[in-house]
């Protein structure tokens, strides 16, 4: 009876290790699942094929998840970063791209010594245009994406595609990068058809989508230096603007894999790569949008830089991105463009009369006084403050101080306003919906 004994208790051991280890494999499995779930990002980006191989092959599956599988969280940005890229390394870095094999000024460049200074004059008029829209139209079964566009944007220029979401600048911007055909009218680029020639327009463009799209499972450098390849770059100058262009980006120091990145760290490098084979023409859809304001500062400092050394076309919603780096505007609604010209012709043009904006202490008892002046074509309250349209601003300078002055009344705020160019777009684009 001692040998049975024995068994009983010799199996009754190996069924406690069986249960440990079934437990452990859960655990691990478990663990694995977890971590595939919250993690940002994983080799080849598709969570479920990870997790699948952890519940079928739990204890092999589990140990090659963590050895190759994971990749590291979002690298968080340096908080220096702002202060070491300043527009002068931009300026380099711009001058890096379009300056030729020799280090002698490339085409581009030369525009801008046309031009002058870039950031300053930049519109050019010694070379053709770089864009010349001609009733360009585009349906998509019964709906109207672009009614009869016609535009052009000058060598050189830093141009705003300005308009309201749905309005058509993708499709716009879709087409002129060969993406998209029109359905009546063209669109040249640098005197070449976007259809008939569209092997040379690529040639001569860099395009970064609304969204762009990357090799999760490539770093920055390494998807720079595949985009450069794509073009014909290698060698030294391949290296130097993926050097130039991650500092450009704040990417340098960054090895995080691109599947890892944070949508605005994804922007910047999608204009880094649309600045790689130093374009003729640079297509930017909506390039600041999911920025944060350091970065929008940086993609805009560099957009400002390249203002003559290469045309820039650049769609936004973002009014105050337009006024900060456009020298020429084009505003489309519904389809259609409603005006283009400079951003200080617009003003002047839909400014209608001088404005003046008053504050004082009672209101009531200054409004009826001011619309009976002469000079006052219109006046309204905002707030504390009464906005006056004058026909004459010298009179209305003149005149408001003894006005408050003759009714005991405290002068808080008197000062000249300016249409801004948020007001201009609304009122055309109200127009065109109307």
């Amino acid at each position: 009876m001692a040998p049975l004994a024995a068994d009983v208790v010799l199996s009754s051991g190996a069924l406690v290790a069986l249960v440990v280890l079934g437990v452990a494999e859960v655990a691990l499995a478990a663990f694995c699942i977890v971590d595939i779930v919250r993690r940002p990002a994983v080799l080849g980006g598709r969570k479920w094929v990870w997790a699948l191989l952890v519940v079928l092959f739990t204890v092999p599956g589990s140990i090659i998840y963590l050895a190759i599988g994971r990749e590291p969280a979002p690298a968080a940005e340096p908080e220096s970063a702002a202060d070491d890229r300043t527009l002068a390394a931009t300026l380099t870095t711009a001058q890096l791209l379009y300056a030729g094999a020799d280090g002698a000024p490339g085409p581009a460049a030369a525009t801008a010594d046309a031009a002058g200074a870039a950031g300053a004059g930049r519109t050019c008029t010694q070379r053709p245009p770089a864009i010349v829209i001609d009733g360009l139209g585009k349906r998509y079964g019964r709906a109207v994406a672009l009614d009869a566009v016609s535009l052009t944007v000058p060598e050189g220029s830093v141009f705003g595609f300005l308009g309201p979401n749905g309005a058509g600048k993708t499709t716009t911007l879709r087409i002129l990068a060969g993406l998209a055909h029109p359905t009546s009218g063209g669109a040249r680029v640098s005197g070449h058809d976007v259809v008939r020639d569209a092997g040379a327009v690529h040639r001569l463009i860099g395009y970064l989508p609304d969204v762009p799209g990357f090799y999760g499972w490539m770093t920055a450098a390494e998807y720079l230096d595949l985009s450069g390849r794509l073009f014909g770059l290698s060698g030294a100058l391949l290296r130097e603007r993926i050097e130039s262009l991650l500092h450009l980006a704040g990417l340098t120091d960054v090895s995080t894999r691109v599947g890892g990145f944070s949508r605005g760290m994804k922007q910047r490098l999608g204009v880094a790569q649309a600045l790689i084979d130093a374009p003729r023409l640079l297509l930017l859809d909506e390039p600041t949008s999911a920025l944060d304001p350091i970065g929008r500062r940086e993609v805009l400092e560099m957009v400002a830089a390249l203002g003559g050394r290469t045309t820039v076309f650049f769609s936004t919603h973002i009014l105050a991105d337009v006024e900060r780096v456009c020298d020429t505007v084009a505003i489309l609604a519904r389809g259609r463009v409603v005006e283009q010209a400079s951003i200080e012709d617009l003003k002047a043009r839909h400014g209608g009369a001088h404005r003046v904006v008053i504050e004082v202490d009672d209101q009531a008892a200054l409004r009826d006084a001011l619309a009976a002046a002469d000079w006052a074509t219109a006046v309204t309250a905002q707030g504390r403050e009464l906005v006056v349209e004058v026909a004459d601003l010298e009179a209305a300078y003149r005149d408001v101080p003894s006005l408050v002055a003759a009714r005991g009344l405290s002068l808080r705020r008197f000062e000249a306003a300016e249409i801004s160019l948020e007001e201009v777009f609304v009122d055309l684009v109200g127009e065109a919906a109307s």
